[in-house]
C-alpha cells in the first residue's frame, strides 16, 4: 500500500533590512488582507527599524509619560516598547486556521524560536509563566506582541541583538523597569551580525512551524501589498 506523503508547507520570508516602522506597519496590513483572501502565503518579515516607540492596546500612559518623541499607537497586544538599531524585529502574517487556531501555542512557538537561536550561541534563555517574552535569567531579551484578525496574525517579536540599552530609559518597556532589558551584545561582549542571526532564526522557524519560508523580493508583490494596505479594517 502506498501512503501519500504529507504535503509540505511553503511560506514567504521578506528580509527588508532597515525600514521605518510606519511603512512596515502599512505593509503588514496589506499582507493580512492578501493572506485572508488567499493571495499570499504565511509570511515572516525580518526588519530593523530606526528609533520608534509603539504602544499596544494594553498600554498605560504612565509607562511612557517621560517620552519626548510621539509614540505610535498600534493594535497589537501588550504595552509600550521601543524599536531601534541593533534590534531584530520579526513579524508573522500567518493564517492560524491552518494551524489549529491555537493562539497560545503560536505565541509559545514564537518564543521557542528565539530560545533555540540563543541556545546555539551558548545563551540559556527561557519563557516566564506570568510575563511574555524571552528571558535570560531575570533579564528580558525579546518582547512579544501580536494581533489577530479573523485568525490572521500580524506584529510579532522584538529581539535585542546589539540594541543600545539606554534607549529604553524613557519608557517602562511592557510596563517593567527599563533596567530589565538586555541584549546579546551585553551578555556576550560581542556585536552580533544582524543578517546572520536573522537567517538562523528564520531557519529555526522553518522547523518549528514545519514550513519552508522561501525568500521573496518585496518588489515582486509591492503593488498588491500597497493596494491592500488598510483595506482589512485593522
Amino acid at each position: 500500500m502506498i501512503v501519500a506523503a504529507q504535503q509540505a508547507l511553503y511560506g514567504w520570508h521578506l528580509a527588508l533590512g532597515k525600514v521605518e516602522y510606519s511603512k512596515v506597519h502599512e505593509w503588514q496590513h496589506g499582507l493580512v488582507s492578501m493572506r485572508a483572501n488567499g493571495f499570499a502565503r504565511d509570511t515572516i518579515i525580518t526588519v530593523e527599524h530606526p528609533p520608534v516607540v509603539t504602544v499596544g492596546k494594553d498600554g498605560h500612559s504612565e509607562n511612557f509619560e517621560n517620552l519626548e518623541m510621539k509614540p505610535i499607537m498600534v493594535e497589537r497586544g501588550g504595552d509600550v516598547t521601543y524599536h531601534g538599531p541593533g534590534q531584530l524585529v520579526v513579524y508573522f502574517i500567518f493564517n492560524l486556521t491552518r494551524r489549529g487556531r491555537d493562539i497560545h501555542k503560536f505565541m509559545s512557538d514564537i518564543q521557542d524560536g528565539i530560545i533555540m537561536t540563543l541556545a546555539s550561541h551558548g545563551i540559556k534563555a527561557r519563557k516566564d509563566k506570568e510575563l511574555t517574552g524571552v528571558w535570560v535569567g531575570d533579564k528580558k531579551i525579546a518582547s512579544v506582541g501580536v494581533a489577530v484578525k479573523k485568525w490572521i496574525t500580524f506584529h510579532g517579536v522584538a529581539f535585542n541583538l546589539s540594541t543600545e540599552m539606554s534607549d529604553f530609559n524613557s519608557i517602562n518597556p511592557c510596563g517593567l523597569e527599563s533596567g530589565i532589558m538586555t541584549s546579546v551584545e551585553k551578555l556576550t561582549g560581542e556585536k552580533p551580525d544582524m543578517n546572520e542571526w536573522s537567517a538562523e532564526l528564520t531557519k529555526n522557524y522553518n522547523s518549528i512551524f514545519e514550513t519552508s519560508f522561501e525568500p521573496i523580493d518585496l518588489e515582486s508583490i509591492a503593488e498588491d501589498v500597497e493596494s491592500q494596505a488598510g483595506g482589512y479594517g485593522v
